[in-house]
């Protein structure tokens, strides 16, 4: 049994597809009981469970040998991961693959980093076998903005540097190998897409998919913090996004990680492919 905490969620909701796939036996865990039905007809079995309950998290651990653990950006998130390797540890879970962030680590400079690296150091100091899964910026963030590319043909540009993207389901891919296969124990996997992308090349892409001219438009740190705060971000969680973001214009967020190609034996997918699959939610 491979439990699957924020099922419904950017990295785990693909890799409940991919574990079911591949013939895992899989509980999917959501905070949002609403969304139990959905996850049942993958055909996995669901169980609602919140980071703060521990009676729920018992259950949602309970007869797991392996567990995926993800939470949203939150001033609680650390607890939240807490608690869940508590509930793991007292079930007998075996083996936890944990997502963090790329440079996640006790000398990290950033908040972000700072955080991820209490939580995988507490699982270095468990019982538990583990895998961090560290990531850089999604290429799914970019559907944040589906809405203004399409209106007014502007990608607000809120890094300001060039990014390694990565596509979110070979994340989940990695992932499930990591939960599948052995000799992923105690390794950290930086995970990254095949190049680095500014806003402005972001734009030329969204303009050869759409057939439109798409200007890529900066925004400043003021205005981006004060977007995520509006979209409900914490005011803290928004000011470490801002912090990460402001590392970009130096080129500390293009480096280049094969991880995804030596994992999976194929290429990491590239943002060129990924605009023109979404192609229909950046027209009106």
């Amino acid at each position: 049994m491979i439990t699957v905490f924020g099922a419904t969620g950017t990295t785990g909701a693909p890799l409940v597809d991919t574990l079911m796939a591949k013939g895992a036996t899989v509980r999917a865990v959501t905070s949002d009981p609403f969304k139990l039905d959905a996850l049942k007809a993958k055909g996995c079995e669901a169980v609602a469970a919140d980071f703060t309950d521990p009676a729920a998290l018992a259950r949602a651990c309970d007869g797991a040998e392996k567990i995926y653990l993800v939470t949203p950006a939150h001033l609680d998130m650390r607890q939240w991961k807490a608690n869940v390797i508590e509930a793991a540890k007292a079930a007998g879970v075996r083996h936890i693959v944990v997502a963090t962030g790329l440079g996640a680590s006790p000398k990290a400079g950033l908040t972000f980093g700072k955080w991820h690296s209490e939580t995988q150091e507490l699982l270095k100091q468990s019982s538990l076998d583990w895998t961090f899964v560290q990531p850089t910026y999604f290429m799914q963030n970019l559907l944040w903005q589906a809405g203004n590319i399409a209106k007014d043909a502007v990608y607000y540009d809120d890094v300001g540097g060039p990014v390694a993207w990565i596509d979110a389901r070979d994340i989940a891919d990695v992932a499930a190998e990591a939960l599948t296969a052995p000799g992923y124990e105690g390794k950290a996997l930086g995970l990254t897409g095949p190049e680095a992308l500014a806003g402005d090349d972001i734009a030329a892409l969204l303009s050869g998919v759409t057939g439109r001219t798409v200007s890529c438009v900066s925004l400043s740190a003021e205005d981006a913090r004060a977007g995520m705060v509006a979209g409900g971000m914490q005011d803290e969680v928004a000011g470490a996004m801002v912090e990460l973001a402001s590392i970009a214009p130096r080129g500390y967020l293009a480096g280049i990680e094969t991880t995804v190609s030596e994992v999976l034996e194929r290429p990491a997918r590239r943002f060129a492919d990924f605009v023109t699959e979404n192609r229909d939610a950046f027209v009106k």
